[in-house]
């Protein structure tokens, strides 16, 4: 039977657990949220739309010229410069005549053209095909960025992986404030989405490293506040600039990432990363540092820190011992690689255990229908009466009450019954809103119940979704903690990309997009029971500490089958 590794909580909880160390580190990383999310989400303002007409020319007769039918004169025609056509009305003895020319001398718009990305660059009427890719291009890049960055940053460590991520993430933000078309604009965000990843998913990870068990639900609570900040920050700062260029609005944006200057000082390196791949030298430097911060005796730290390390070795001499001369080989160097082999598994190690890879499928299942089911609601708040910047202030909202729901349930009842919870919730509140409307028939109070549930449906998918966020890096050991995070975000990135095509569906069959949200969120309900329970446990540091997990529940189940009658 797989032994337990010896836990870095131990060395967590001789800083104090919570520390001000800890808590310093925490906000240090985790204020980069600001950078990722405002980049990701800016788009809804940056690239609104604007109302517009088509130009009118300096001298009307021109028109006459262009459309060259006698039909047509000054003297018998009324000129109508519409959304996307100009068109012309003769009236020639009673009979009506109409003919519709192309917007050929530009548009008119009532904001102004600079206002917004899409009227800069007229991406309208016939380009209006365009504007959806601004963000699929930019979720794509995501996809690239999820299952590329976070190998890197489970060998390099997750310090420099972030800090090098929000550098290029600064670069790009001020390159697309300076896009000269398009099709240059769209390039960028590409390239924007792969180094957000590498801000997410390094942040994400270093913020659950950094607690022990018992505190790690802070990490999760603080980090859905603060994205509901953010969120809501995106919606003021588009309301302030509403006069402004839009690419003055993306500089505004995008000059929150100028705090990697500040982090890269700030900003220490995972002490569990650093313990588990055996970095003394930078433990014992950290350690003390921390030790001085949080106000603990450095001596003490330091020797849990020793006796860690010596039950490490141990561990590691048992295993040499079992496997026997055989398998050691010349001087034990064959040993010695099955030992490196498992503090440093690869993701075909992970793949090649029947109940890992099940789990692995059951969260891309997870984030999969996490993401679809909260961006394909966020797709919809234009449907909400009032100010677009409410409106999505409404819905960024409704995340801190689903937080707390999670915080008290996380370590109360578990992951796993605060997940299948909290998506029962989504999948019910989106089925019944979608009965609702589809038998409704438009009425006044159809449409208030609707959009009641509707709300408690983004209550529960958008908690179902933090919950994920913490749950995930928990499966996973230390090695390959960011590529499971980075691979379930990836597949979030697949859902974000089918998203905005559920209305579309809507206008061929209502109901159908509801159905979805809502069957895939009970069908999650179902699927998370085959995940392990991580409440109460430590991060598994290897592939063994995750199988043994599954082989105490299936031993806990065979004992209380065998004590029925």
């Amino acid at each position: 039977m797989a032994s337990k590794t010896p836990s870095v909580d131990l060395v967590l909880e001789a800083l104090g657990g919570r520390g001000r160390y800890q808590i310093f580190q925490y906000f240090a990383c985790m204020l980069a949220s600001f950078s990722a999310s405002f980049q990701l989400l800016n788009i809804v303002f940056v690239g609104r739309h604007v109302a517009h007409t088509c130009k009118q020319p300096v001298n009307i007769s021109d028109i006459y010229r262009v459309i060259d039918n006698d039909l047509f004169q000054a003297n018998n025609s009324i000129v109508y410069f519409e959304k996307c056509n100009i068109r012309l009305e003769a009236n020639i003895s009673g009979n009506v005549s109409t003919s519709d020319l192309s917007c050929i001398y530009g548009y008119e718009y009532e904001e102004g053209k600079e206002t917004s990305l899409m009227s800069d660059m007229d991406i309208v009427c016939d380009r209006s095909h365009l504007r959806g890719f601004a963000q699929t291009l930019l979720i794509v890049g995501q996809g690239i960025g999820a299952f590329s960055l976070p190998a890197l940053s489970d060998r390099y460590g997750r310090r420099p992986v972030l800090l090098a991520s929000h550098l290029c993430f600064l670069a790009l933000g001020v390159g697309v404030a300076f896009a000269p078309d398009y099709t240059a604009f769209l390039v960028i965000r590409v390239f924007l989405g792969i180094v957000q990843q590498g801000i997410v998913l390094s942040k994400s990870t270093m913020s659950i490293e950094m607690f022990p068990s018992r505190h790690r639900k802070l990490s999760g609570l603080f980090g859905n506040f603060l994205w509901v900040t953010c969120t809501a920050l995106i919606a003021l700062i588009a309301y302030l600039m509403q006069t402004y260029s839009w690419r003055t609005t993306q500089l505004v944006y995008c000059s929150v990432s100028l705090y990697v200057f500040v982090q890269y000082f700030i900003l220490d390196e995972s002490l569990s990363w650093l313990i588990t791949n055996n970095k003394t030298k930078q433990v014992t430097k950290n350690l003390k540092k921390a030790a001085r911060i949080s106000g603990k005796d450095y001596q003490t730290v330091l020797n849990v820190y020793k006796n860690l390390q010596k039950k490490q070795e141990s561990e590691k001499s048992l295993t040499a011992s079992l496997l026997g001369s055989k398998d050691q080989g010349v001087n034990g160097e064959k040993s010695d690689l099955k030992e490196k082999d498992k503090t440093k598994p690869s993701f075909l190690d992970l793949m090649k255990r029947k109940r890992l890879a099940a789990n692995v499928f059951v969260l891309w299942f997870i984030w999969i229908t996490d993401s679809l089911t909260v961006f394909g609601l966020f797709m919809t708040s234009h449907s909400l009466a009032g100010s677009p910047h409410l409106n999505f202030v409404l819905y960024a909202l409704l995340e801190a009450p689903s937080a707390l729901v999670f915080y008290f349930m996380v370590d109360r009842y578990g992951r796993k019954k605060t997940s299948m919870t909290l998506h029962g919730i989504a999948g019910i509140a989106l089925l019944v809103a979608t009965v609702c409307k589809s038998l409704g028939g438009g009425s006044i109070w159809s449409s208030i119940t609707v959009t009641v549930f509707s709300c408690i449906g983004m209550f529960g998918a958008s908690g179902a979704w933090g919950t994920s966020f913490f749950f995930t890096p928990e499966m996973f050991p230390t090695n390959l903690r960011n590529f499971g995070l980075g691979t379930s975000s990836a597949c979030a990135g697949l859902g974000g990309m089918l998203a905005p095509f559920s209305s579309l569906l809507a206008e061929y069959v209502e109901w159908a997009p509801g159905t979805i949200f809502g069957v895939c969120c009970l069908l999650v309900t179902v699927l998370v029971n085959i995940l392990p329970e991580t409440m109460g446990r430590a991060l598994p540091q290897t592939l063994d500490d995750v199988e043994a997990w599954h082989k105490k529940t299936d031993a806990k189940t065979a004992e209380e089958k065998n004590i029925l009658p």
